[in-house]
């Protein structure tokens, strides 16, 4: 099960839930850097920003950690 969340308590839940985080911080970071090129009329500053998202997996969805004998 997946989510678009930036809610923690996802990683507490039964059944575990992956949430995909959209990066508001980071898109508000680009959103201020846009507006204040607008505002200082600077040129050539590329207005097309990608942020990238996060996705943090749930236990289930996880590689098992394997032991020196080989078992999981």
């Amino acid at each position: 099960m997946a989510c678009i969340s930036e809610d923690p308590d996802y990683a507490a839940t039964t059944p575990p839930v992956t949430p995909l985080s959209l990066r508001p911080d980071r898109m508000g970071d680009e959103a201020v850097d846009l507006l204040i090129a607008v505002i200082n009329a600077r040129s050539g500053v590329d207005r097309h920003r990608l942020v990238q998202p996060v996705l943090l997996p749930r236990r289930s969805t996880r590689r098992a950690v394997r032991r020196r004998n080989g078992t999981p």
